[in-house]
């Protein structure tokens, strides 16, 4: 049974993330903790608890985490994932979540209470994560793992724009940049990390029409909660990949769900030194995985480089077909 705390600024693709796990028997769910990020903090806890509650899982609690960066201004994708984070659909839980107690005391209590056993899924900016390390510096080795979704992935030998790449014409990395000190913080530190980001992500874009067959046959909440949320998120990705003629969107957290839960679904990954690039055009920092020196001394963490995508397609299916009550055993 894996135990998983996860970090999510709760947007549509999160939502789609927490499925997975709410629906896996084998994992247990300690904790959702919330941060800014695709909507403001309040908001995606909200969300988070609207998720869960839709797919049954009221036992799994939720607690408000970071609503701001350490040190910079706020930055949102509002324009992605609207204002409320769901597609400007308004759905909200029953009850908020309330701001007490904050989530960041939670993390570390609970990597107390099951030293070695925690992985820990950053969905979102990595600021809850970096004030945990401010006050448990050796937080990362404690855990079991920590999967993040962010950074440009691998760079080149010796390059020094990293972020050119054609797979970040549209969004580089904003779960890094929205709050790149802690990000920086988390890099610094040792232990089993795995980055997932969109050089990995922005390779898998999904018919918007994959998740409308499945709600449609299916009528089962969590499926069609995903159709009801998206429908913008989708119109962002189409418009802005030049795919006006078959919708499509990303997957971008359930990504990083599979590589936690499915490692034999990632078909490449390098442990590289992580490094702090800047846009001279925007001002603009990103990290990236470079090649190590020569008596390198920088932690190395895993960068992936790819999937099987086709595969994680595969895992969502089973989740969104699978019916309530979750978790429950996969049926043969």
């Amino acid at each position: 049974m894996r135990k998983v705390i996860v970090d999510t600024d709760t947007g549509v693709d999160d939502a789609l993330a927490l499925m997975i796990l709410a629906a896996d028997p084998d994992v247990e769910i300690l904790a959702v903790v919330s941060v800014f990020g695709n909507c403001h903090g309040d908001r995606a806890a909200d969300n988070a608890r609207y998720v869960l509650d839709t797919c049954g899982r009221q036992d799994v609690p939720v607690y408000r985490g970071s609503d701001e960066p350490l040190r910079q201004a706020i930055e949102l994708s509002s324009g992605v994932h609207g204002d409320d984070g769901f597609g400007n659909t308004g759905l909200r839980p029953e009850t908020s979540v309330p701001a007490e107690p904050s989530g960041i005391p939670i993390i570390l209590d609970l990597v107390r209470q099951h030293p070695g056993e925690v992985d820990y899924l950053a969905l979102g900016p990595q600021t809850n994560l970096a004030r945990a390390l401010e006050l448990e510096p050796d937080l990362l080795r404690r855990l079991r793992s920590t999967t993040i979704v962010g950074t440009l992935g691998p760079a080149l030998w010796n390059d020094t724009e990293p972020w050119a790449d054609r797979r970040f014409r549209v969004s580089r990395d904003p779960n890094v940049s929205f709050d790149i000190d802690a990000a920086e913080i988390v890099a610094s530190h040792e232990g089993d990390v795995t980055w997932c980001g969109p050089y990995v992500t922005r390779q898998a874009l999904v018919p918007e029409q994959f998740f409308l067959d499945i709600a449609g046959s299916t009528g089962y909440a969590p499926a069609e909660l995903i159709t009801k949320i998206s429908h913008d998120y989708a119109g962002f990705y189409s418009r802005s990949y030049g795919r006006e003629d078959a919708r499509v969107m990303g997957i971008n957290d359930s990504l990083a769900v599979a590589t936690l839960l499915r490692p034999d679904l990632v078909a490449a990954s390098v442990q590289r030194p992580l490094q702090t690039f800047t846009d001279e055009a925007t001002d603009t920092r990103y990290l990236a995985g470079v090649h190590p020196s020569p008596g390198e001394t920088r932690p190395l963490h895993r960068v992936i480089m790819d999937m099987d995508f086709s595969r994680v397609l595969e895992l969502i299916e089973d989740t969104l077909r699978r019916p309530l009550p979750w978790p429950a055993e996969p049926t043969a």
